[in-house]
């Protein structure tokens, strides 16, 4: 696996690349092996930076498929930040204009349909709430969050109007885009 230094060095031959990725609980690689693929007119336009899981056979497996990124076997709530914090700052250094996204493919099984849909590990639910943290480190341009449709019912996701409008407010004001996903993302953490 790759060290920081090699990443941080590599990403100085990355110029074309408008979209850096950010990969928790990244698996065996389907989400990054897509971004790897993404071109616009036939020009590699999306790069993979960090990886993060806690299962050492995924990593082991994703970093295999996609040996250029930093690669954690670590749990998301625990992980000392610093390194994820170097790479960023260094792309937009010297990428300004490129985007920073953070994908989450969170827990999901503890409470899915596909186990009868009654949660079972509440623990697993306190995953969302760890996602704060990396997107206040991080500060990514994107948030792509993916899971099962009971993610939605984890808790009240009304929201006042006037909440709305503020949360709304303060997107628009950093140049960001909101989505049903992103106020359902503000609503889970309360």
């Amino acid at each position: 696996m790759k060290t920081l230094e090699q990443v941080l060095k590599d990403l100085e031959r990355l110029s074309g690349i408008d979209l850096f990725v950010i990969d928790l609980f990244c698996g065996a690689g389907g989400l990054s092996e897509g971004v790897e693929q993404a071109s616009v007119n036939g020009e590699k336009c999306a790069k993979v930076v960090v990886c993060i899981n806690h299962d050492r056979n995924a990593i082991l497996s994703h970093n295999a498929n996609m040996p250029d990124a930093l690669h954690f076997i670590e749990d998301i709530r625990t992980i000392e930040l610093s390194p994820v914090i170097s790479i960023v700052n260094r792309i937009r250094t010297l990428y300004p204009n490129a985007k920073i996204m953070l994908h989450a493919s969170l827990e999901c099984t503890n409470f899915s349909k596909a186990k009868g849909g009654l949660p079972r590990d509440p623990d697993s639910r306190t995953l969302a709430e760890h996602l704060f943290r990396y997107i206040d480190v991080v500060d990514p341009d994107y948030i792509q969050i993916e899971n099962v449709e009971e993610f939605m019912s984890w808790g009240d996701m009304m929201i006042t109007a006037s909440r709305y409008q503020e949360i709304k407010d303060a997107y628009i004001k950093d140049g960001l885009t909101m989505s049903r996903s992103t106020v359902m993302t503000l609503n889970t953490a309360s």
